[in-house]
């Protein structure tokens, strides 16, 4: 049997990944206002769903939000909400642990949402977001 806590990367294989589903909701008009990094507050969460199939197939979920309000007049200015997904297989999946899978998905999985959440809100968001690198070894599935 393997070790369940082991770098896990060169076993797992990605079948699929896609946008499973995203709402961006920007409330104030872009033209209208500039606004300056000091002047909002960014509050952002991402969540990580792992789910097993059969003994070969794994899927994690990531579920990412973000909250940008005026400090000005603490209104909100834009939501963002993505749910990745990410379909995986791997040789007989009870030989590791649910959390190195769930940590694995992550880290394949994350350039693709980082860019995502980049790209809407480069284009679509009075001020950007620049996705800074989680800390990989604090995901649990």
């Amino acid at each position: 049997m393997k070790n369940k806590h082991q770098n896990l990367s060169s076993d797992i294989a990605i079948i699929k990944h896609y946008i499973k589903d995203l709402s961006f909701e920007n409330l104030r008009d872009v033209n209208k206002q500039n606004f300056k990094k000091d002047d909002v507050k960014i509050s952002d969460d991402i969540n990580v769903i792992f789910n097993t199939y059969n003994d070969d197939n794994f899927s994690v979920l990531l579920k990412y939000s973000c909250n940008c309000i005026s400090t000005k007049d603490n209104k909100e200015i834009f939501i963002l909400e993505i749910d990745y997904f990410g379909l995986f297989k791997i040789k007989n999946i009870a030989n590791y642990s649910h959390d190195n899978l769930a940590k694995e998905g992550f880290i394949v999985l994350y350039p693709n949402l980082k860019s995502v959440v980049e790209y809407v809100t480069q284009r679509g968001a009075p001020i950007n977001i620049l996705m800074k690198e989680p800390d990989f070894n604090i995901i649990k599935g």
